[in-house]
């Protein structure tokens, strides 16, 4: 009778986990490493070809306002692994940063690893059940399995070794996850692929290269780099295989599949018209990026949204999907409504910092409803955009909206007084012939 007893015991234990384990949708979150917003077919480009990645909207509900929380890599990472924003982690540039003797403004101190008592996505999901790895680019210092992570690999040689066959090593990333896939399949599980691509150098395959030349040549497209259009298209064609490699194993169906990138694309290799700038700026171009999201009977299919989101909602969004507890300090939003097409209300405010001296100045800015203001550090200078009526942040209204200027000024202050921002402060070793940025080239970039 005893042993009757702990065997139906045993059997009701592993029936139970069965069940919990069924209700938790597993995540695959594909990132990559500046992606522009119109570097998919399905967001506009009339250049790169990205089949795999339109059927994964046409399957799901594609993002029009989807915003990182930095305009560079290691900043977002930082967001989407703790949910905060970067000011508050105190990462607010990638891990090297620029170093500018003689600006203007000295930079702050910033921390060049995401600090280990930082409680990221791995470790929020785990308690839960749930298998986690991270292949590829991670960029916050130690490894993902120092941040809780079962399995982790970043393999920076794929990325600089010259192989003709997978030169930016998008197939070696998809060898790594689909293995974790076979390892974990019967047990939810949090992966992310973090490719290295479409970020510079450009590599690619030569005869893929070609065929894109040829369509430059004879149609001259807005986007018109060859090379980096073939990187676009294996990308692509890697997600395929990954996403093939659910259906084949049956997991697609319970599979939440966010596919994003870390920062707006990087003009030296593509074009993000009609969004303004690019990378390293906290205009449109730099910090909205493509956010396409799957899973089959809970996410619309062929939706299209313009809800505002952003980097900082994945991990308490992927928390509440897993029935997991948010970490008390959490700055993003539970997106897991806005993802599964129910109707709540939008998103009133969004904010930025960015102290550091990249494609701009140090900056800030402040989206709230259809208004955005960008702050510049150094002289106080400041561009107002109202967005609903000049998407492309052509028009500065500071001088015909002063209220609204002060408004969003004052609200940008007190938010980064709320989270520790750390500012920049004057340099004494400024030496205006030295400095990067002359006040002509300060007037170009703010198009003044």
């Amino acid at each position: 009778m005893l042993l009757k007893n702990s065997l139906c015991g045993l059997l009701l234990l592993v029936l139970s986990a069965a069940s919990i384990a069924a209700d938790k949708p597993n995540i695959l979150l594909i990132l990559t490493d500046d992606l522009g917003h119109r570097d998919l077919s399905c967001y506009g480009s009339d250049l790169y070809r990205t089949p795999h990645l339109d059927r994964l909207a046409e399957q799901g509900t594609r993002f029009t306002h989807a915003y990182t929380a930095a305009p560079v890599c290691s900043p977002t990472r930082a967001s989407i692994m703790t949910g905060k924003f970067p000011a508050r982690v105190r990462l607010t540039d990638w891990l090297t940063g620029h170093v500018k003797p003689h600006a203007k403004l000295r930079i702050p101190d910033w921390t060049t690893r995401l600090p280990e008592a930082e409680i990221t996505i791995a470790e929020v999901l785990k308690p839960q059940g749930y298998a986690t790895a991270w292949f590829g680019k991670w960029h916050l210092g130690e490894g993902a399995q120092a941040h809780g992570f079962d399995a982790g690999k970043e393999d920076w040689e794929q990325n600089r070794k010259k192989d003709q066959q997978d030169p930016k090593g998008v197939f070696t990333l998809n060898r790594e996850a689909i293995a974790f896939l076979d390892e974990n399949k019967e047990r939810p599980f949090f992966l992310t692929v973090s490719h290295y691509s479409p970020h510079g150098p450009v590599r690619f395959e030569d005869s893929l290269k070609d065929e894109y030349q040829a369509t430059v040549d004879r149609r001259s497209p807005r986007q018109s780099n060859a090379g980096y259009a073939a990187m676009i298209e294996a990308l692509d064609t890697s997600i395929g295989q990954l996403l093939a490699a659910l259906e084949e194993r049956g997991l697609a169906g319970n599979t939440l599949v966010l596919f994003s990138s870390d920062n707006g694309g990087e003009l030296n290799f593509t074009n993000n018209a009609p969004l303004r700038d690019g990378k390293g700026t906290l205009y449109e171009g730099g910090v909205r990026v493509p956010l396409i999201a799957r899973w089959p009977g809970h996410v619309p299919a062929g939706k299209i949204s313009d809800q505002v989101v952003c980097s900082i909602d994945f991990l308490p969004t992927f928390a509440a999907l897993a029935g997991a507890q948010v970490p008390d300090d959490v700055d993003g939003l539970d997106i897991s409504d806005v993802l599964t097409g129910k109707s709540t209300p939008p998103r009133d405010t969004l904010c930025w910092h960015y102290p550091h001296y990249h494609r701009s100045t140090p900056c800030g800015a402040i989206l709230k409803g259809d208004w955005k203001l960008i702050e510049w550090y150094e002289d106080g200078s400041t561009a107002l955009f109202k967005l609903d009526e000049d998407p492309y942040e052509q028009r500065d209204l500071s001088a015909t909206q002063p209220e609204k200027k002060a408004e969003l000024l004052a609200e940008l202050d007190r938010w980064r007084k709320s989270i520790g921002a750390q500012m920049p402060t004057p340099n004494p070793d400024f030496n205006a012939a030295t400095a990067e940025f002359t006040e002509q080239q300060l007037k170009k970039q703010r198009g003044k």
